[in-house]
């Protein structure tokens, strides 16, 4: 099955402590995630490995539901995994936070998606569709954190 990896990157200017509480709490994902309309955490506590997210996303005309699960996690934050756990193509996920400077982080996704039966034949423009996505949602929580400064 065709495997699109996809990886984007962005400095905000934003202390580290805030741009993660900020992407942690997932109430805040339909603002900077453009293919997002609902994101519901299905487990009580902090985020954590093992924890599981409910998202509703719309790609390329499609409304898709999938089910996430954590599967890594550093105490802080600053690394996290995750897999779909059910929804129309497997996909993981890995977000990284570094400190770049006294006020500025840096925050890093890389993307696997196995587009399989669903967009077979168009594989390498779903990737490409994937990764504009990718780089507008990482504008969006840059604008966003920045203009809360």
């Amino acid at each position: 099955m065709p495997l699109s990896k996809l990886e984007a990157s962005i400095e905000i200017s934003r202390p580290i402590a805030e741009v993660i509480a900020f992407v942690d709490d997932n109430s805040n994902d339909p603002m900077w995630q453009t293919s997002v309309l609902e994101s519901e955490k299905k487990t009580d506590g902090p985020a954590a490995v093992g924890t599981i997210y409910h998202i509703k996303e719309k790609f390329l005309g499609r409304v898709i539901e999938q089910d996430w699960e954590v599967t890594a996690r550093n105490e802080d934050g600053s690394t996290w995994s995750a897999k779909s756990l059910s929804g129309p193509f497997p996909m993981e996920a890995t977000m990284a936070f570094e400190t770049c400077g006294d006020q500025c982080t840096r925050v890093s996704r890389s993307l696997s998606i196995d587009v399989g039966r669903f967009f077979k034949a168009a594989s390498p423009v779903v990737g490409h569709i994937a990764k504009r996505e990718m780089d507008t949602d990482f504008a969006n929580l840059k604008e966003l954190l920045e203009a809360a400064a």
